[in-house]
């Protein structure tokens, strides 16, 4: 096909341009077969994502343009203090790609990650499961084609629940080991728990409290504003020591507005103090009756988990959790890119 970067116009993406917004929003309907079994764009949480980035994060979006219309979009996140910029969104329409408009993107990407003083970009790319349905080989050809590496960080298993296939709560939710209590809430966390959640999180449960932690700066606050701007409902449900009172592990269920029958499984952990008693088990049984009792028409559940994670795996995989596909890491140095 011919190139057409000689006819492309970037602009930047702003939220109170609707009508550069409705457009984005068609180009990622549109492109919605490349996972067809994933939950189609939300309006809501899209169009909050352009208002409430991640915590501790700036975003720049861009769209680029041919014919007057939006064809092509780019994402990069920019964490604070890092020296790689994440490349959160780079897509082209359908019917326009290998003419050019992605190598165009990526070139964006890297003049603004430089303009960070960014030295690396670093992308997820998604790759087939042998057995597992057929995913677009293009986008590892894309990466390698822009100087791109795989990088040797574990890639993730993408697992899905499907609920009239496979109902993990046949026989209920297990006993509650003796020593510890089971708590719930929605999408906002209590005052009581925002501290450890966000201890728990960051560290993945293999560091000590911080109970120096101010609640109104804590990680779960942010990610809470995010959540909230977006659109996103959550459920959780957390485990106790009863002798100590703090919160040992936790759970969490999120899932936007726009797709009723969709849920996501987020962050399981449990307190490295704790291991043992099967409590991440526990948890996402007991936080899944917590969810299809307010959220009925949830059917499908997606989770992610670095493949080499297989004590998760496994909790996954006895709950119904089927493997879909692999999010293979990539990295590329800013300069060298085409």
């Amino acid at each position: 096909m011919n190139d057409i970067t000689h006819d492309l116009r970037f602009s930047p993406l702003a939220a109170d341009d609707e009508t550069t917004v409705g457009q984005w929003l068609r180009l990622l309907a549109d492109s919605a077969g490349d996972v067809p079994e994933a939950a189609p764009p939300c309006t809501a949480d899209m169009t909050g994502s352009l208002r409430f980035p991640p915590p501790a994060t700036k975003l720049e979006d861009w769209v680029v343009r041919h014919d007057g219309r939006v064809v092509g979009a780019l994402r990069l996140a920019l964490p604070d203090g890092a020296d790689v910029a994440r490349v959160d969104q780079l897509l082209v329409h359908p019917t326009l790609r290998r003419r050019g408009i992605g190598g165009a993107l990526y070139g964006r990407a890297v003049d603004i990650a430089a303009g960070h003083g960014r030295s690396a970009l670093a992308a997820t790319v998604v790759e087939a499961l042998p057995g597992g349905p057929a995913r677009d080989p293009g986008p590892a050809a894309f990466a390698a084609a822009v100087g791109a590496e795989r990088s040797p960080v574990p890639a993730g298993v993408h697992q899905w629940l499907d609920l009239d296939a496979h109902d993990p709560l046949a026989d209920g939710v297990p006993a509650v080991p003796a020593g510890y209590s089971l708590v719930t809430w929605g999408t906002i966390t209590p005052d009581a728990y925002a501290v450890r959640v966000s201890v728990l999180e960051q560290s993945l449960g293999d560091e000590n409290f911080d109970e120096d932690q101010e609640v109104e700066t804590s990680y779960a606050r942010e990610f809470e504003t995010m959540r909230v701007g977006r659109g996103r409902r959550a459920y959780h449900t957390g485990v106790v020591h009863d002798a100590s009172g703090r919160l040992a592990g936790y759970t969490s269920v999120s899932k936007t507005t726009g797709n009723p029958e969709y849920a996501l499984q987020g962050m399981t952990v449990v307190h490295r103090a704790h291991r043992g008693h099967r409590l991440g088990r526990l948890l996402k049984l007991a936080n899944l009756e917590y969810v299809l009792r307010h959220e009925p028409e949830v059917r499908l559940v997606e989770t992610a988990n670095a493949e080499d994670n297989d004590a998760m795996i496994a909790v996954n995989a006895s709950l119904g959790y089927v493997p879909y596909d692999r999010w293979v890491f990539w990295t590329g140095a800013v300069g060298s890119g085409a």
